[in-house]
């Protein structure tokens, strides 16, 4: 999992505002493809991401606080699935990987430092109860050219 970061002077009220509105826990419950129906690689995670969405299991996680700390579980790495007659087998992961550092807002900027010296910088979109993030900030072997969404819980 890759956390993503910039640095930020908060100032104003409309960052504060920004940055409250992204307070919460953040699930993932879309992957957006810009589809290729010759990329049966796309296709297959879209397929195995909407069937597990649809059994509600929770493959990314984020929860931003009020303090400025941010928590993360991915069970994206220990996805298993078969192909069978009936169609995909997959079961949602027992096993995550979880992280957590701490993060800033500026605008549409997200900085998520993770405690180690590592930050990364990602343009997100943010409406009411949806965030967006790039795919590749996400899980960069497959989902490259992809938009996440995130509802709220």
């Amino acid at each position: 999992m890759t956390f993503f970061a910039c640095s930020t002077d908060n100032e104003g009220s409309n960052d504060e505002l920004e940055t409250s509105a992204l307070v919460g826990t953040w699930n993932m419950t879309d992957v957006r493809f810009s589809e290729d129906p010759n990329d049966s690689t796309l296709i297959l995670a879209d397929e195995l991401v909407d069937q597990l969405v649809q059994e509600n299991c929770v493959l990314v996680s984020f929860t931003f606080t009020a303090d400025g700390t941010v928590s993360s579980t991915d069970r994206l790495n220990f996805i298993e699935f078969n192909a069978g007659p009936m169609g995909l087998d997959v079961s949602c992961p027992t096993e995550s990987e979880s992280e957590t550092g701490t993060w800033t807002l500026e605008g549409n900027q997200l900085t998520v430092d993770d405690g180690s010296g590592t930050t990364e910088t990602l343009t997100i979109a943010l409406e009411g109860n949806t965030l967006i993030i790039a795919g590749e900030d996400i899980d960069a072997n497959n989902y490259a050219g992809a938009e996440v969404v995130f509802t709220r819980e």
